[in-house]
């Protein structure tokens, strides 16, 4: 095998692994997106749910202060 023969096929092999690379980093690309995406979602999902809990204890405390006031329930000290 000569060298001209030997170095094409390692510039062949490096295309071919360049090419791999570009593949790669495309997906990390979209992997990273993609877990942005996710991270803020997850955040609006927390943030929304808080809102709900902060409404849910809010009622909670109203139907105890009316069941306490109707004599229902004993009050609390």
């Amino acid at each position: 095998m000569s060298d001209n023969e030997i170095l094409n096929l390692i510039l062949e092999e490096l295309k071919t692994l360049k090419s791999d690379v570009e593949v790669l980093k495309i997906k990390s690309e979209l992997t990273h997106r993609k877990l942005d995406d996710l991270t803020l979602d997850v955040k609006i999902a927390e943030r929304s749910i808080r809102k709900d809990i902060s409404h849910l204890k809010d009622a909670q405390e109203t139907i105890i202060e009316v069941l306490e006031q109707k004599g229902i329930l004993p009050k609390a000290n």
